[in-house]
């Protein structure tokens, strides 16, 4: 059973991307849509190297701050687009991944 919740994200992560650039709202512009798309693409790869590649703790870092950057464009860009939604889910996104950095740096070995 656990084996299905394992590669029940990926399954949902994909679906995701797949209905975000097929069925993008018209007020939605081209740029916040490939923002959204990079942003999952770097969830995407997290999910794939926690799970089957075991990776060190700085390769961990690294990909979770190259998340957070991801949603500190989405969040300039949102305020320059004037997008409220995008910008709520920028800060939590940054907010929440911050959150996790920081449990990973603070963790005993």
């Amino acid at each position: 059973m656990s084996v299905i919740f394992k590669y029940t994200k990926y399954i949902l992560m994909f679906i995701s991307a797949i209905q975000l650039a097929r069925f993008s709202p018209e007020y939605l512009d081209p740029i916040l849509l490939y923002e959204y798309l990079v942003l999952i693409a770097f969830c995407f790869f997290l999910g794939i190297l926690e799970d089957f590649l075991k990776p060190s703790k700085k390769t961990n870092i690294l990909v979770r701050v190259a998340i957070i950057i991801c949603s500190l464009v989405l969040f300039f860009t949102s305020v320059s687009l004037k997008s409220t939604a995008t910008i709520i889910f920028s800060i939590i996104m940054f907010i929440a991944i911050s959150f996790s950095v920081y449990l990973e740096i603070r963790q005993k070995d």
